[in-house]
């Protein structure tokens, strides 16, 4: 097959930070909403924030097993008190107690009027009998007790009609449990972003397949979808785009046309084959930038197509991840309006020797580790290059090592990538 000329010329290599911030600039949020049931919230942004429907706790709550007594009368070592009756979780004591009395309690169970104080179970012993409490029975508190321990005020922790969660946070399991605490049944959040994966390229066959001599098989699809699955998108596959430049524009033309971000892998680089930059500019695409001063990775493009971004990574199987985690991930947060999610950098020990760097920023595999005293350090993880993905799956994190850094010892400390949210 002979090669098609290309349109795209070379352009300024861009430090990744600057790089970034181009692509925050050009990307324009949705602003489409939906609601949706409650199990179907996980890993959305919400839309609205989210306010208390009522006070939390809505009673005085126990915070112990035990029994709700008068503080005053309790300020001896010894105090006797007869038990009147019990409060379990979601079945009150109706009356109050009173001078004398005791109730027994349990944790989540209503605190009765005319106690302010609960005492640990514990704390206390049956005068009558042996191994419990019973109604009736008199009882030995320990004191002294001081009011308002172990109990939970009305309102103490959220009011009624305060803000509980925010407009573009992230829901995860926490969260989705103030969600339900508050009966939101159908939150409204942000449509989820749909994000076309178009693999690109002659030699790249199916998964089922056996490859010929210089054939792959179709890998980067998989380690992109579960990547995008991960981070809340709506994946949509095409298929296969061959080496053929007016193939690749169909392809993106199509999945440009139903989708907020279209993810090519594979012909960004400067090759007779790398056709994505004259497919892109047949389109009539804007191109925010081609080339970051960045390894591995370096090839990679950023463009538009109207307002879906397009985003070729390079076809090398880690260098197409590692671009993927710094910006595509951040081109979703803030497609869905995210506040206050991106990567940071964190310093910490490395507990194996950091090689030197040549001119460009390095982003390099990495193992969390316990050092001897317990406390956490990081493990470079050695590959065979860009197109190691067995090697990088042993990885969980990023580090990041500035242009022609020396590189460090064990015991120094290294940049490590950690994503981090509001």
């Amino acid at each position: 097959m002979h090669a098609e000329p290309k349109a795209t010329p070379r352009t300024p290599l861009l430090p990744v930070d600057d790089a970034l911030a181009l692509l925050r600039e050009r990307l324009r949020p949705l602003r489409t909403t939906e609601r949706v049931a409650l199990p179907d919230a996980a890993r959305r942004v919400l839309a609205v924030d989210v306010r208390a429907d009522r006070d939390q706790p809505d009673f005085d709550r126990s915070m112990m097993d035990g029994v709700a007594v008068r503080s005053v009368e309790c300020a001896a070592a010894e105090n006797r008190l007869r038990v009147v009756g019990e409060s379990p979780a979601g079945a009150p004591y109706a009356a109050a107690v009173e001078a004398g009395t005791a109730v027994r309690v349990m944790t989540g169970g209503v605190v009765p009027p005319g106690a302010d104080a609960v005492v640990p179970v514990e704390r206390t012993r049956s005068a009558e009998i042996d191994g419990g409490v019973l109604a009736g029975a008199t009882l030995i508190v320990e004191g002294p007790v001081h009011a308002e321990q172990h109990i939970a005020r009305k309102g103490s922790e959220v009011v009624a009609g305060a803000r509980v969660l925010a407009a573009g946070q992230r829901v995860d399991g926490a969260r989705l449990g103030v969600l339900a605490s508050f009966g939101v049944a159908r939150p409204e959040v942000v449509r989820r972003p749909r994000v076309g994966l178009l693999p690109t390229g002659d030699e790249i066959v199916r998964v089922d397949q056996q490859p010929a001599p210089g054939q792959v098989r179709d890998s980067n699809r998989w380690s992109l979808a579960a990547l995008l699955d991960a981070w809340g998108a709506e994946v949509m596959h095409g298929e296969v785009a061959v080496d053929r430049k007016d193939a690749v524009a169909d392809a993106v033309r199509h999945l440009a046309g139903l989708c907020d971000i279209v993810v090519l892998s594979g012909g960004v680089s400067m090759g007779d084959y790398d056709l994505v930059g004259g497919a892109l500019a047949s389109l009539g695409a804007e191109v925010v930038f081609h080339r970051v001063k960045m390894r591995p990775g370096k090839p990679v493009l950023c463009a538009f197509i109207g307002e879906t971004l397009i985003l070729g990574l390079p076809g090398n199987p880690v260098s197409s991840v590692v671009a993927a985690h710094l910006f595509l991930r951040p081109a979703l947060c803030w497609l869905e309006g995210e506040a206050g999610a991106g990567w940071r950098s964190v310093a910490v020990p490395l507990t194996a020797p950091l090689h030197s760097n040549g001119p460009r920023e390095a982003f390099l595999p990495g193992r969390w580790v316990a050092t001897a005293d317990g406390s956490l350090g990081v493990e470079p993880v050695r590959t065979a290059g860009s197109a190691d993905l067995a090697g990088w799956a042993d990885s969980d994190v990023l580090i990041r090592q500035a242009p022609l850094d020396p590189g460090a010892e064990a015991g120094a400390s290294a940049d490590v990538l950690v994503w981090t949210r509001r």
